[in-house]
């Protein structure tokens, strides 16, 4: 068959010109802030040179840092002009470690992170709290339960509540770690001892229900969506949320911080920062279920019912914009320094603004 020359050149020339294009795209992959189905960030195509590339280091996924990644989901961070890449695990102390190390620019964890910081020599800098209150929820297992004969339809007072926990072995994610401490601090509010409770390290949601259902644990401390999973798992139920404790409702909790250095040499950073978690506050306490059906890769095999749930629950703690104030810094730090054996926390800071603590940037950001 004879085939016009003519055609095919003009084919070679249409593919010529295909292939000299597409080898000159002006986009780079870099790590970006969507998660991918696993609940980790995955990597996305931008512009070159157009965003700022920032590391957040989280001690464990939970709710409570849901405002944070609502703003990376929404693009609040990108409309700062960040990109953000999630560290996660390790606990309070690696968070602590990234900061002092420089590995990380910003990181949230529970208060006794930057406190911990400010004990070792260093300059922290927290500058948003994500939390108006203590979030945790004590959970019981049904084995445990059954077998102290407890009826869990009963109503029954707090300090009831808190009586039934005795010879429990309760699991945190670390010993020594915030959840540790408030387990004991519970337990002497309402007038028991803190060695009524052996605290065991089982680190994580999955392992702790799994542990619960083979009956080596009677139950657990852990924020949400711990209580709600648990359920879920038929392996057992809330025992005691925080929120119905009054001395936990007025309470520095999870927050954002930095190193002093830091936030004095990239101060506009911080404020974009500062800028973008404060609109995810306000959208997760707005939006609860939205924010879930945004979120729900973080928690890879949690529904996104369960997880809209556990923010609704949270929606009291999600307040303002971050903004702190000295007495709740000094409702968190009493039981730090009460246990100071487990925190390493042995005085008490100076809990005025300006110190290791400012609403600065919030004001800044959201002009006020």
């Amino acid at each position: 068959m004879k085939v016009n020359s003519r055609l095919i050149g003009f084919l070679l020339l249409v593919i010529s010109l295909i292939f000299t294009g597409c080898g000159n795209t002006n986009t780079s992959t870099t790590g970006t802030t969507t998660p991918s189905q696993s609940g980790e960030p995955k990597q996305e195509k931008k512009e070159a040179g157009k965003l700022t590339e920032i590391t957040i280091s989280e001690p464990v996924r939970v709710l409570s840092f849901a405002p944070l990644y609502v703003a990376i989901e929404k693009g609040f961070f990108k409309e700062e002009g960040l990109d953000v890449k999630i560290a996660s695990g390790g606990g309070g102390s690696q968070v602590m470690a990234t900061i002092i190390s420089g590995q990380a620019q910003f990181g949230v964890a529970a208060p006794n992170a930057a406190l911990k910081t400010l004990s070792a020599g260093k300059e922290p800098m927290v500058v948003q709290s994500l939390n108006s209150s203590l979030t945790y929820d004590i959970v019981l297992s049904d084995k445990f339960l059954e077998k102290k004969g407890i009826d869990p339809a009963k109503q029954m007072s707090t300090k009831e509540k808190v009586e039934m926990l005795r010879g429990a072995t309760l699991a945190t994610n670390n010993i020594g770690d915030s959840g540790d401490v408030f387990l004991r601090y519970t337990m002497e509010l309402y007038g028991q001892k803190s060695d009524d409770i052996k605290v065991v390290k089982v680190n994580g949601l999955g392992p702790k229900i799994a542990t619960m259902k083979q009956g080596v644990i009677d139950g657990g401390i852990n924020s949400a969506p711990f209580a709600l999973e648990t359920a879920d798992k038929k392996a057992g139920r809330l025992w005691i949320s925080s929120f119905e404790i009054p001395e936990y409702s007025n309470m520095i909790w999870e927050v954002l911080f930095t190193s002093k250095e830091f936030a004095n040499k990239n101060h506009d950073l911080v404020v974009a920062a500062v800028r973008a978690v404060g609109k995810g506050i306000e959208f997760t306490r707005e939006n609860p279920k939205e924010s879930a059906k945004l979120i729900e890769a973080y928690f890879s095999g949690t529904s996104t019912s369960l997880i809209e749930n556990g923010l609704s629950s949270l929606e009291k703690t999600f307040v303002g914009h971050g903004e702190m104030t000295k007495e709740a810094w000094d409702n968190a730090q009493t039981p730090l320094i009460k246990y100071s054996k487990l925190t390493g926390i042995e005085a008490a800071a100076d809990t005025n603004p300006g110190t290791f603590w400012t609403n600065q940037y919030i004001e800044e950001a959201f002009g006020k």
